[in-house]
């Protein structure tokens, strides 16, 4: 049995290196540029995903559904829109790869709801959304590429992290 000056030191360790690790992870969200997302065909319930630009306000995910050429103009027609429509269960994911040194290898993934946002059904989230993404991303604040009048927002539900260590 733990005497009490244990389990306040076993709880306080607990609590700090849950901390830490929520640390990292803003961190990662935070400095990373570029992540994939995963959304799920309805259709043939295979996996389907693509690279993406985000930000991270704290609590919440947001991709732009932007200006650069894809193969529909319809944001609504983009197949992650039509799978997140139809099922909101979506992972994340940022990875760190150094072919020169592997202990830098490392990953976070994110598990989690989505939806999406436009400037019809929630202006104040885009609003937000663009100035985070023109402050993150230079081509956005250049208006090299136009943000757009739709978001992906994710709603955080589990996060899985791994970095490389040797022992």
């Amino acid at each position: 049995m733990l005497s009490p000056n244990n389990f306040f030191i076993n709880l306080l360790n607990h609590y700090n290196s849950d901390l830490i690790e929520n640390i990292k992870i803003m961190e990662t969200l935070n400095n990373s540029k570029i992540a994939r997302l995963a959304t799920v065909d309805p259709a043939n319930k295979q996996p389907y995903i693509v690279p993406v630009v985000f930000v991270f306000d704290g609590n919440n995910i947001f991709i732009p559904i932007d200006d650069k050429p894809k193969k529909t103009m319809n944001s609504d027609q983009l197949k992650r829109v039509k799978n997140i429509q139809k099922n909101h269960n979506i992972s994340f994911l940022i990875d760190t790869y150094d072919d020169n040194d592997w202990n830098n290898l490392a990953y976070l993934m994110i598990q989690g709801k989505a939806g999406i946002v436009n400037v019809v059904n929630d202006k104040d989230t885009i609003k937000k959304a663009h100035f985070l993404l023109s402050e993150k991303y230079a081509q956005y604040k250049k208006q090299v590429v136009e943000m757009g009048d739709t978001c992906i927002v994710i709603d955080i539900q589990k996060t899985i992290s791994w970095k490389y260590s040797p022992n």
